[in-house]
């Protein structure tokens, strides 16, 4: 996927070197005795999502077919997104869960060494999505590569290319989300965005974010909107001739194809680089500090009101779309006064 990242991250790049995929039906890893399902059933670690799986009669398939490549958010990951006990599944559509999970299940064993070096590499789930799965080159042990599935962190040897009867498991940090709508449906049906809905609106944003994309959309909440005194009322009166683009573009990258999660820096071990968006600013999306501005001449967080971080946690983080990829932000990036037209 084409990305516009500045200089310094193709350098990195460089260092990310795509390797040949190969065939892997079993090693020294495989269990002849365990089948996937039976470990995650009999896993602690792992019961909320043994519970879904039970849900929707997606367990006994993972003991009896195969082989498959599971994607396995643990308990931890599952309690960040708000679901702390089996109960919670209840709450949703089973058959959404059933996709959802589906959407965790590649065929054959895929172990993390033999996927290629890089930012998003594409698998199809047996829920219908193509995934995004990344690997960087950090260490000198292939096993141990960090890598995301779709903006997932894995955990490190020991929680991943754990061979069984029927496949392979690799345990997640985190829970990926994926919706069947394109962007501009999600960020319509979260009315906590309503006013940035209006913003991209007035902007002749919105219309675009129903076509191919991708997009990678960082949305500010209403609150954010209406801490810095702006109101579907006041965005209706912009004159927008007065303003540089990227006053109100910055939320969309300007449109241009990108496909960034938030995980991405993590990957190929460059959480302090930027994504240059013109006028000499850039922003730096990093998961492990939310989100920096920089102005021209480097000037950090020089325009912004600072302390940008992702909404409501991991829910509001890295929210597949059909087209790209929404994070719901606190606060917004640039105080649009700030590129008023001289």
């Amino acid at each position: 996927m084409k990305r516009y990242f500045i200089a310094y991250i193709s350098l990195l790049m460089l260092w990310v070197t795509a390797c040949k995929k190969i065939d892997v039906t079993g090693d020294e890893h495989t269990s002849d005795i365990r089948t996937i399902g039976d470990f995650i059933h009999n896993n602690y670690d792992l019961s909320l999502l043994s519970a879904a799986l039970q849900q929707t009669g997606l367990l006994d398939s993972l003991n009896t077919d195969g082989p498959f490549t599971i994607w396995a958010p643990d308990n931890k990951a599952f309690n960040d997104i708000g679901i702390k006990k089996p109960d919670d599944f209840d709450r949703m559509n089973r058959d959404s869960l059933r996709t959802a999970l589906k959407n965790l299940m590649l065929k054959d064993r895929l172990y993390t060494s033999v996927i290629p070096t890089q930012l998003d590499n594409r698998y199809a789930c047996f829920g219908g999505m193509s995934s995004y799965i990344s690997v960087g080159v950090i260490g000198t042990n292939a096993d141990a590569f960090p890598t995301a599935f779709n903006g997932s962190l894995v955990y490190d040897v020991g929680k991943r290319n754990l061979g069984m009867k029927n496949g392979v498991i690799h345990i997640l940090k985190g829970v990926p989300k994926y919706n069947e709508r394109n962007t501009q449906e999600w960020l319509a049906a979260d009315t906590t965005l309503s006013i940035f809905v209006a913003l991209l609106k007035k902007t002749n944003q919105w219309d675009a974010l129903k076509t191919e994309g991708p997009f990678t959309i960082y949305a500010p909440v209403n609150d954010a909107f209406r801490n810095s005194q702006l109101t579907p009322d006041s965005i209706a009166k912009i004159d927008l001739a007065r303003y540089k683009p990227l006053a109100f573009n910055i939320y969309t990258l300007g449109l241009k194809p990108h496909h960034i999660l938030m995980n991405d820096m993590t990957v190929i071990g460059a959480t302090s680089a930027r994504i240059d968006l013109g006028d000499g600013y850039s922003i730096n999306p990093n998961p492990y500090g939310g989100f920096n501005v920089y102005a021209p001449g480097g000037k950090w967080n020089y325009h912004t009101p600072g302390g940008v971080d992702i909404a409501d946690g991991a829910k509001g983080r890295d929210i597949m779309t059909t087209n790209g990829v929404v994070n719901r932000i606190n606060n917004i990036l640039l105080y649009p006064d700030s590129l008023l037209i001289k």
